[in-house]
């Protein structure tokens, strides 16, 4: 185009006014009617005045079109330069040496000369392949020919991977403003690149003049950046074609971007592109000899056509630059190009891969080529079927990799660039990866790596660009996913900081999320854990696994294990399981099935010894024979089968009526017992094994039978609501049990014969005088029916099998609920106890047999039973531990745990215990007011004159005991000659709490006047009061120093206290209800605490006295001790047990008693209830 020059003034004005006269004689022509002569002459000559000025009109605008069509001269190249931009895109400053592209230069220029007001047709967009050249067209072939006063090409965005800071910066060159000011109006209005266009069209007064915005690289919108983005992008273009009808958009594009963007919004501007396609062999001898001839140099003779063979790729063009460029710089100007040289060269396809291989051989003298080729993936990225190209910044680059990258960069094979003030490097073309075997291996090899590492990329430049929003945080499997690319890439040297922010930024709020979680599960946990023991220890188990350890959980999961009675659940039946027994000997289990088999298990492995077939009904009972050596099953099939234990094989098959209900052998083996649903009890004797006789009288259904511990007699429950005790011997009935108001299902005679159990469906046990008859008990309240019962060896405890699915254990003594046991998911038919007492076995209508303990064990290391009611108090010499209970006993435990504790019984509950040094002294009080010394042996001595107690201590040498009393005052006695020695008064209210200092010299008391008081034994006369709990003080402790103390109350709070100036140092919380018992440790570095709420606690002395719970009892925790090694801590609960807890929790020793326990695992509905992450 002509430079600084328009079409003459007087031409433009001639051509103004010819189409003036040409528009006023075409309205003379068009109008008939002349009103005067001058009308009338125009009319006349109309027609050739018409030709004559459209001729004017059409001609004149041709020759302005040509005045201002681009097609000025070529510019002169610089001779002292290479002609040949080699793996880089030609620059405007190279539109001298650039040809080949005439054709395509033509047709752009032509369409950007359209006038059009639509906002789609003046976006053009160029498309190709990569390397067709679509860069080198646009900037050294279209803007050298646009450049002038009629066009204005603005500064080249290429999106990279931040596509609107990219046109923030053009927005602040135009406008001479800040970049971070047009980058904030950006994402504010889409009509921020409009506004810049239009503030520089005002500050340069070139109001009419066309503007050339250049996109370069458009896929990189696609392969950089997220949909969001990507729509801000091209709506910020969009909104500019459509505000300024003189600006005109030219962008380049890798063709197989070209459909995601058709797919996105504003596809029109994209619907007619100009496609690039391969150049003919012509263009590519003009590409060849052209520049060169510039340079002075040629080719030897047909040396170029056999280039142009050679190239034939879609990367034909860089290749071909590159080949050219080495070529140049290796024979300079005025120099002939020889087909040796080219060989040599290694063609078009050798030249990059013989200089990356050059580069490599280099760097391997230093390097591993693993660390190498890592280092240029770095640089590639994948998004679809073919690698890209990717820019890195320097920053990222371990110095290692930054010394690889200079000597690529120094070979031309990478270039190094400024990207809003930040170094960065990227390959020269996508060649270098596309042609080079060792890195294209490496690409394809690592094909799926580099995909999610864009993918990663790709998710942390929407969370860049989005402020870091929580909203574009990875969450659940995309979490899960990003954290194992994250890893392979890092091992691989490939990560990046933006992806591990990203994931390390959504890994803490996932933990934080999750660590709500886990504490939402503990709370539920602690709150449902009587109710449903087995989904708290899943959910516990799931929470501690799954999620952070928190306290709530870890506490929870104590508490699950302490309540979760589960040992095993036995499956294998096909209907209800109907009959459950225990063998004598405690070794066997057996179960009984609707579904025609019983099945004889290992009672410790819970595995299935045996199957009997041989019943064509169903079995409705099954029983051991006193010996164990053989087992009895009653079926509906009208028949009783007996069966050798060892071997399963039938012994013999007894008709017992219609449809065989229960069975039962005599305590001394000589008879089985059978009852049947046509009211008779059959008789047989088992030596024999003829019927001895039968038993009539019931006036319904015989569904239970029992022996009498001497054999003598035995018991039948029937439909008919009675119970019959009849006489064995004889046959007669000896009583008849009448009170039931239901099917009486289940009946059972105590281990001493003196008592029947029964129980019925009006939902009541009762208990019977087994020889008189009169009803002794009846326990009520059940939800549902009792079908069946059995008594422990103890004679105090009766296990009750429910039609709510539930099992039962009672106290009959008492008339208290030991245990629940709750599991099966339907009725529970059957119950049977182990010979110890400590284990159950039950049947259910779930087709399922379980095996319960009802000692469940939680964290503690041992666990003393024995007690039948609360363990009020203990204490702990020398290894030894002594507890009192409710039960009206003390019990002295052997110091191995195992054997049997010694029991001491008392006339009431105890209340109050204290031991000498060696404990060999015991002092103990009693709910009756009384106070006993007991020796090593269980000689008992009354102590008179203590009054009501409610504590007691001895002193440290075992001389003198503190009794604490309900009329406030403390007394204080002489051990050995048992007399009063001095009466401690001050109290306004009960002493609760007793304890000597470690010296002898002081005795501290708390009281329900919510004080503690310090007595000096020197000066009795007198206290030091501390005073702050804010309720009952109920425990107090000594630390070895004599220099702190400790108290505990029922204001669910533990105040440590300095006795040097008497002031509180710490009030120790997280007890959640009354704080029963508190202790130092023998080092004086811990305190142990117990409490209502069940737990037992440890307080570091040492760091902030911070609490962490060792152990949860199953009910309140009453008392605590240390034991002497300071690594243990007993304690007492109203459960009714003691327990021995190792000061430090494993966690994964209870999450692996926690798997043992449970027999399924949490649903999704379960999981999804308490958002806990999906199950893999």
């Amino acid at each position: 185009m002509r430079q600084g020059r328009r079409p003459s003034l007087t031409l433009q004005l001639s051509l103004l006014v010819a189409a003036i006269l040409l528009e006023v004689v075409a309205n003379f022509a068009a109008n008939a009617a002349a009103s005067s002569r001058f009308a009338a002459v125009v009319q006349t000559f109309s027609g050739p005045v018409l030709i004559v000025l459209l001729v004017v009109v059409i001609a004149g605008d041709a020759v302005v079109l040509w005045w201002e069509s681009p097609r000025g001269a070529r510019p002169v190249w610089d001779g002292d330069r290479c002609p040949f931009p080699g793996l880089g895109a030609f620059t405007e400053q190279d539109a001298a040496v650039f040809f080949g592209r005439e054709q395509v230069t033509r047709d752009l220029v032509r369409r950007l000369h359209v006038l059009t007001g639509q906002p789609a047709a003046r976006f053009v967009c160029v498309t190709g392949a990569s390397g067709s050249g679509k860069s080198s067209l646009v900037h050294a072939g279209v803007v050298p020919r646009l450049r002038g006063h009629r066009w204005h090409v603005l500064p080249s965005v290429v999106p990279a991977g931040e596509p609107l800071g990219r046109l923030a910066a053009v927005a602040a060159t135009l406008t001479g403003g800040q970049r971070h000011t047009a980058l904030r109006a950006m994402w504010a209005d889409q009509d921020g690149v409009a506004q810049s266009i239009a503030a520089w069209r005002a500050k340069t007064g070139n109001r009419f003049g066309r503007a050339l915005l250049i996109v370069d690289q458009l896929e990189e919108l696609v392969t950089l950046s997220g949909p969001a983005e990507r729509k801000l992008f091209v709506d910020q273009i969009a909104a500019a074609l459509a505000a300024d009808r003189r600006l005109w958009v030219l962008a380049t594009l890798r063709v197989e971007f070209l459909a995601d963007l058709l797919a996105g919004e504003h596809a029109e501007l994209f619907a007619g592109p100009v496609a690039v396609g391969a150049m003919r062999p012509a263009d590519l001898v003009e590409v060849i000899e052209q520049p060169a001839r510039l340079a002075g140099v040629s080719f030897e003779a047909g040396l170029v056509t056999e280039i142009v063979e050679e190239t034939g790729t879609p990367d034909a063009l860089p290749l071909l630059a590159y080949l050219l460029q080495e070529m140049y710089l290796t024979v300079g100007t005025g120099r002939v190009v020889t087909r040796q040289m080219y060989q040599a060269s290694g063609g078009v396809a050798g030249a990059l891969a013989r200089q990356a291989d050059t580069v490599l051989a280099e760097l391997r003298i230093q390097y591993d080529p693993e660390v190498i080729l890592s280092t240029l993936l770095r640089l590639v990225s994948m998004d679809g079927a073919e690698p890209t190209r990717r820019r890195v910044p320097v920053a990222e680059l371990s110095a290692q990799q930054r010394q690889i990258v200079e000597v690529f960069t120094q070979a031309r094979l990478l270039t190094s660039d400024v990207n809003d003030g930040r170094p960065v490097v990227q390959v020269a073309h996508e060649a270098l990866f596309r042609q080079w075997a060792p890195l294209r291996q490496q690409v394809e090899t690592r094909a799926v790596h580099l995909k999610r590492r864009a993918e990663l990329e790709r998710w942390a430049g929407d969370w860049q660009r989005s402020g870091r929003s929580p909203d574009y945080l990875l969450t659940g499997d995309r979490l899960v996913l990003a954290g194992q690319w994250l890893e392979a890439m890092s091992s691989a040297g490939q990560d990046t900081p933006a992806a591990r922010g990203l994931v390390e930024a959504s890994r803490r709020r996932d933990t934080a999320f999750l660590q709500r979680v886990s504490e939402s599960v503990g709370h539920y946990a602690l709150t449902n854990v009587d109710r449903f023991p087995e989904l708290t220890v899943l959910l516990t188990t799931a929470a501690l696994t799954e999620c952070p350890v928190t306290p709530v959980a870890r506490r929870a999961l104590m508490s699950a294990l302490a309540s979760s009675h589960i040992e095993a659940v036995l499956t294998g039946h096909t209907d209800v399981v109907r009959g459950v027994a225990w063998a004598p000997d405690g070794r066997s289990i057996a179960t009984a099935s609707r579904d025609g088999t019983a099945r004889l298990w290992d009672a410790d492995t819970a595995m299935v010894t045996h199957v009997l077939h041989g019943h064509t009904g169903m079995v409705e009972a099954i029983a051991f024979s006193p010996d164990c050596t053989m087992v009895a099953t009653a079926s509906r099939d009208t028949t009783i089968r007996v069966w050798e234990t060892a071997t399963a094989t039938p012994i013999t098959v007894l008709t017992c009526g219609d449809h065989a209900r229960s069975v039962a052998w005599s305590p001394d083996g000589t008879a089985l017992a059978g009852t049947s649903r046509d009211h008779l009890t059959h008789l047989w004797d088992t030596a024999t094994w003829t019927e001895r006789s039968t038993l009539t009288g019931h006036a319904g259904d015989v569904w239970g039978v029992d022996w009498a511990p001497d054999s003598s007699r035995l018991a039948t429950a029937a439909h008919d609501r009675t119970v019959i005790v009849w006489d064995a011997a004889t046959g007669q009935p000896a009583v008849t049990l009448r009170g039931h108001l239901d099917l009486v299902e289940a009946v059972a005679f105590s281990p001493d014969g003196h008592w029947i159990a029964t129980g019925s469906t009006d939902r009541t046990v009762r208990i019977w005088d087994a020889h008189s008859g009169s009803q002794h008990r009846c326990i009520g309240g059940h939800r549902d029916a009792i079908w069946s019962l059995t008594w422990a060896s103890d004679g105090e405890r009766l296990t009750l099998a429910a039609g709510d699915g539930t099992i039962r254990v009672w106290d009959v003594t008492r008339l208290h609920e030991v245990a629940e046991l709750r599991g099966h998911e339907h009725t529970a038919w059957s119950v049977a106890v182990s010979p110890d007492g400590t284990r159950v076995l039950s049947g259910s209508a779930d087709h399922t047999a379980r095996l319960w303990t009802l000692h469940p064990r939680g964290a503690e290391q041992v666990q003393l039973a024995g007690h039948n009611a609360a363990v009020t108090a203990l204490t702990a010499a020398n290894g030894g531990i002594v507890t009192g209970s409710a039960d009206d006993s003390v019990r002295r435990w052997h110091p191995d745990r195992r054997a049997p504790a010694t029991s001491h019984a008392l006339p009431a509950a105890v209340v109050a215990l204290a031991g000498t040094p060696t404990d060999a002294t015991l002092a103990v009080a009693v709910q009756d007011g009384s106070t006993y010394l007991l020796d090593a042996g269980g000689a008992r001595r009354l102590l008179a004159g203590t009054g009501e107690c409610e504590s007691l201590a001895f002193s440290p040498d075992g001389s003198r005991l503190a009794a604490g009393a309900k009329d406030n005052t403390i007394r204080v006695f002489d051990v050995r000659t048992r007399t009063l020695v001095g009466i401690l008064s001050g109290h306004a209210d009960w002493i609760g709490a007793l304890a000597w200092s470690p010296s002898g010299r002081y005795l501290a008391s708390g009281s329900d006047d919510r004080t503690v008081r310090i007595w000096d034994m020197h000066h009795p006369s007198t206290s030091t009061v501390l005073a702050g709990h804010q309720n009952y003080v109920d425990g107090v402790a000594w630390a070895p120093d004599e220099q702190h103390l400790a108290s505990c109350s029922a204001d669910w709070t533990i105040r440590v206290w300095n006795l040097t100036d008497h002031t509180p140092v710490r009030e120790l919380t997280g007890h959640d209800r009354r704080v029963r018992a508190v202790a130092y440790s023998p080092d004086g570095r811990y305190l142990a605490s117990g409490a209502d709420d069940r737990t037992v606690r440890r307080w570091d002395t040492h760091t902030n006295y911070e609490g962490d719970v060792i152990g949860v009892h199953r009910d309140a925790v009453t008392c605590l001790a240390w034991l002497p090694d300071g690594n243990h801590v007993v304690t007492g609960s109203t459960d009714a047990t003691t327990r021995i807890w190792p000061t430090e929790v494993d966690l994964d020793a209870l999450l692996h008693a926690a798997r043992h326990r449970v027999v399924r695992t949490l649903t999704p509905d379960e999981r999804a209830a308490h958002r806990l992450p999906a199950a893999e």
